[in-house]
């Protein structure tokens, strides 16, 4: 148990993303607003820095990006949701703020954790087949801190599952409001491991009505967790993350993915009529998004920062935290496709500015004033008259995290596998680069986060991501620029971020 047998490392904590105070994190639930501030939960394991029975901890923010943790807002123990409380929404009803989620049971679980979640010494024989059923349940609260457990949980039960869709395998409730009634939106995959979504509605939020359900196929991965549904722009997105969804080309490169599918949600039958599709982040480190509309009418989203079937160093290395969020991203369409941009609060913590203007770049290129862990570049160039351009991040003798241009393929690459501290795949050792095409002819315009072992680089105004972690062991702040040939520099922006 790491948390127990050593302090707190903040060797790679963060600056301006959350994390836990301790433990592990995993998904976002529960993103929400409620008496005068926003709320994000999360899944929580509190007794270790991996994936235990599952709690929702619980934050507060009053702008999208400096939080403050409350007690943990719900614990497994129910009949219902003994060995975990998985993801899921939160709402506004009346003057009581709804969480939703899913009540989990499994068998084997009962085996390993005891009556407190933490893991029993010798874990017991488990059985040849595990026991294991997922149901949606409410919890309510008058004062956004404490919340009980609806005495008639759980709201949706095994029984209201449609047939051929698996009762172990349906989880991660979203509940909105339309035009006076209750729409929620469940993750879930079929007897032949296709993944699904499920539709439901209801009058009152407690008793609820299969309405119901998307899946495209084979091609689209296994279970559909977390998904979500809203309106953005005249158009409905689904968002939803896809387990071992295929690789198609320089796609999908990740283990588990994440989509948003634009079109038409018919709220009277159910049916969602897809027009788009597309991934929502090109790096390796983004899932189970979930969104909200703040107070000023922007439609954001917040993501767990991280990704299953990893090596997780933080926890190897014992440093008593394990997770965070990216930053928040304000949404938009543009020409169908989804666009993120970083959401405009965090300019605010912006300070000590550097700028440079019309300049190129051949060879090699230090500045020190660019250097740092804990800041935002914003970065247009061309390259007219280069074959090649690239930033490293964390640069040292034996590390960096480096971002290609490479114009012979129109395609630019996130490549971390020079580190002392790589973060390995668990099923693929060799798993260290993710790439996207882009037409380099044209101008490129980059806006790009560091935050100590994290980078998020939003590329021309979010048309890509790319969202990364990286646990640097050399603590270097230097950043060096290369080109083959001359890449023109239009302007280079520079702030730090507190």
């Amino acid at each position: 148990m790491t948390i127990q047998t050593h302090g707190m490392n903040k060797t790679y904590r963060h600056n301006y993303h959350l994390m836990p105070e301790c433990g592990w994190m995993n998904d976002p639930n529960g993103f929400s607003y409620f008496n005068n501030e926003y709320h994000l939960f999360y899944q929580h394991y509190p007794h270790d820095t991996v994936w235990g029975p599952m709690h929702w901890a619980h934050a507060v923010s009053s702008d999208l990006i400096k939080w403050s943790h409350k007690k943990i807002a719900l614990k497994p123990g129910r009949d219902y949701d003994r060995n975990g409380v998985f993801s899921g929404s939160g709402i506004q009803v009346g003057n009581e703020h709804w969480l939703f989620y899913t009540g989990h049971i499994d068998s084997q679980l009962d085996a390993v954790y005891d009556e407190n979640f933490k893991k029993k010494p010798l874990p017991e024989s488990q059985e040849t087949i595990p026991y294991i059923r997922q149901v949606q349940c409410l919890a309510k609260s008058v004062d956004g801190v404490t919340y009980e457990k609806y005495e008639n949980n759980p709201v949706i039960s095994s029984k209201q599952v449609p047939a051929g869709i698996r009762v172990e395998d349906f989880r991660d409730p979203k509940v909105w409001i339309c035009e006076g009634k209750f729409y929620m939106t469940v993750g879930a995959k079929s007897r032949e491991n296709i993944g699904h979504v499920l539709f439901y509605t209801s009058t009152d939020g407690m008793k609820w009505e299969y309405l119901n359900q998307l899946s495209l196929g084979r091609k689209y991965g296994t279970v559909w967790e977390c998904p979500d549904l809203f309106e953005l722009d005249g158009k409905h997105v689904l968002l939803f993350s896809p387990q071992e969804k295929p690789r198609v080309g320089n796609r999908f490169e990740n283990v588990h993915s994440t989509m948003a599918l634009i079109g038409e949600f018919k709220y009277s039958t159910g049916e969602f009529k897809v027009e788009s599709e597309q991934e929502l982040d090109q790096g390796f480190d983004f899932y189970a998004p979930q969104s909200l509309l703040t107070t000023e009418g922007k439609r954001v989203i917040i993501a767990w920062m991280n990704m299953w079937e990893r090596r997780y160093l933080l926890h190897e290395l014992g440093h008593g935290w394990n997770g965070s969020m990216t930053l928040p991203r304000e949404l938009s369409i543009k020409n169908g496709r989804l666009i993120q941009k970083p959401y405009h609060k965090i300019e605010t913590y912006q300070k000590n500015g550097v700028e440079l203007k019309d300049f190129s770049i051949s060879g090699n290129y230090e500045n020190t004033s660019l250097n740092g862990n804990s800041q935002r570049l914003d970065i247009q160039f061309e390259m007219k008259e280069s074959n090649q351009f690239t930033i490293e991040f964390f640069r040292d003798t034996n590390e960096k995290l480096s971002f290609i241009f490479d114009k012979s393929k129109n395609e630019m690459v996130l490549d971390r596998s020079e580190s002392e501290y790589a973060i390995e795949n668990t099923g693929d050792k060799n798993d260290f680069t993710r790439s996207q095409l882009i037409d380099l002819t044209n101008p490129v315009h980059l806006t790009i986060f560091l935050d100590v072992s994290s980078i998020e680089i939003f590329v021309n105004d979010g048309e890509h991501v790319f969202t990364s972690l990286y646990f640097s062991k050399e603590l270097s702040e230097r950043i060096l620029f290369q080109s083959q040939g001359a890449t023109h520099i239009n302007k280079l922006l520079k702030w730090e971020l507190v």
